[in-house]
């Protein structure tokens, strides 16, 4: 054997230990992780005191008693961002691991999310109907005016405007974000299970393109046709329900995603949202300097549009968090997502191109920054208008392990389409570096991933997409 050879064989065999030893070492954060979240479950028809799932699999968008969007929601509320992000991140753990604990609680949670949040009716050839938040906790009275005594019982979807209070018969909001999830998810079970479980959810996917092509109406004349609204409604005016559901309210940067369109092989919708994003990013450089990330919002009608100039980027938005790092790795990671499925189905058009172009600016925004401060532990987790994107420090700001993992699965998949070797070879080894860095190892948080170790303080959504970016990261 000549030198060289001998030197590529030793390479590659070095390659395959390394590469073993990570799966190995990323299975067991993900093994810690399942382990607290099913140390964490409440104890049946008892809800109270601190948990994060119930035992009928419903999860809480935060483990401790803080009240959600400062006091908007309850504080044992299940959201349907918390309830799929934790069956996505099961079902991932189980394509990683093939470990089949991972399939039978992905199971589990996503018959909860039909049963609770579908109304107990999976989507099918009839209209579907699903709601973005339900009781996960003991009953609690309404606020509404003059229905104080009306009680919102456990597993019972309820809403929060103007105050707490029951749902109208047949009355539901989806958020657009749930909306993406909810095929995406549906399309994964289908690829992981197989005879009447994949014609299940195949069907379920399939099911909700009836309502999802809504959005590219020819009869609407709206700027960036294919983008996802803020939510899919039949919310009408002084609390009525209209007949007919709508999507109505800004387009968020952080509720986009084309790998719908994708299956639907409409790329021209799917450019229009890449385009978008495109767009967003310009309008974020234009406020603060600064190239990759993403003006969060934009208003094409004039619902919620309060104090927003209609057909503009702003921070203006029905939900008040527009600066939240959250809406800046949710899109990057997912139109990474939607690039990689097009090159590993050797599809190529312009909507793939600007996919690509929205990934590599953003991925060397975030190259360039961890380049800039390299002792940091955390992403920027804040990105205000006409100011640099900060990280939080030792003492204040947003400790969102969540935002690492986004960043690090945007990487990893932009790592598939082949995106530059020394930028991804810097970004993921340091992101998944932060990110196991705040994995508690003992007492009783070990397993999660969290800012102190001697807090309640995580969150259901959290668990799952740390989860399903492990699992991604394992599978390389």
């Amino acid at each position: 054997m000549s030198e060289e050879l001998l030197h590529s064989v030793t390479a590659l065999f070095v390659k395959n230990i390394n590469q073993s030893e990570k799966t190995m070492a990323t299975a067991a954060a993900i093994a810690s992780l399942d382990t607290f979240i099913q140390h964490w479950k409440a104890k049946s028809g008892k809800y109270s005191g601190t948990y994060l799932i119930t035992p009928e699999a419903l999860v809480r968008n935060n483990m401790d008693d803080e009240q959600g969007r400062g006091g908007y929601y309850q504080e044992r509320a299940c959201t349907s961002e918390s309830q799929v992000m934790m069956v996505r991140g099961y079902l991932r753990a189980y394509q990683a691991t093939k470990e089949s604990r991972y399939l039978t609680a992905a199971r589990s949670f996503a018959d909860s999310l039909i049963k609770y949040f579908f109304f107990g009716v999976i989507p099918s050839t009839a209209p579907w109907r699903s709601h973005w938040i339900v009781n996960a906790g003991a009953a609690f009275n309404s606020k509404e005016k003059g229905r104080e005594s009306e009680q919102i019982a456990y597993g019972e979807a309820y809403e929060c405007w103007p105050s707490w209070r029951k749902l109208r018969p047949n009355e539901f909001a989806t958020a657009g974000d749930s909306l993406h999830w909810f095929i995406t998810t549906f399309d994964l079970f289908a690829l992981l299970e197989a005879g009447e479980m994949r014609a299940k959810w195949l069907n379920a996917r399939n099911a909700m393109f009836r309502e999802f092509r809504l959005i590219t109406d020819p009869k609407k004349s709206i700027p960036y046709k294919g983008a996802m609204p803020f939510e899919y409604t039949n919310k009408g005016a002084n609390l009525a329900v209209n007949s007919s559901p709508i999507f109505r309210g800004p387009y968020y940067a952080g509720y986009q995603d084309p790998l719908p369109w994708h299956y639907l092989q409409d790329y021209t919708a799917a450019a229009n949202t890449l385009q978008f994003l495109i767009d967003a990013q310009a309008a974020y450089a234009k406020s603060t300097g600064i190239t990759g990330p993403f003006a969060p919002v934009y208003h094409y009608d004039d619902s919620f549009i309060g104090k927003a100039v209609k057909n503009s980027f702003t921070w203006e938005g029905p939900d008040p968090n527009t600066f939240w790092g959250g809406f800046q790795y949710r899109p990057f990671a997912a139109t990474a997502d939607f690039w990689y499925h097009c090159v590993y189905s050797k599809t190529s058009n312009a909507a793939v191109a600007d996919a690509s172009k929205v990934c590599t600016t953003f991925l060397g925004w975030l190259d360039a920054w961890l380049t800039a401060h390299p002792k940091d532990a955390y992403v920027p987790t804040s990105f205000k208008e006409k100011q640099p994107p900060t990280a939080p420090s030792a003492t204040n700001g947003d400790k969102d392990p969540h935002m690492i993992a986004l960043a690090l699965k945007g990487a990893v998949l932009c790592k598939r389409c082949g995106a530059n070797p020394q930028v991804v070879g810097r970004v993921i080894p340091r992101l998944y570096t932060m990110l196991i860095s705040h994995q508690a190892t003992k007492g009783e948080m070990a397993g999660a991933f969290m800012h102190d170790a001697n807090t309640h303080i995580f969150k259901g959504f959290w668990a799952g997409e740390i989860m399903e970016t492990l699992g991604t990261y394992a599978i390389g």
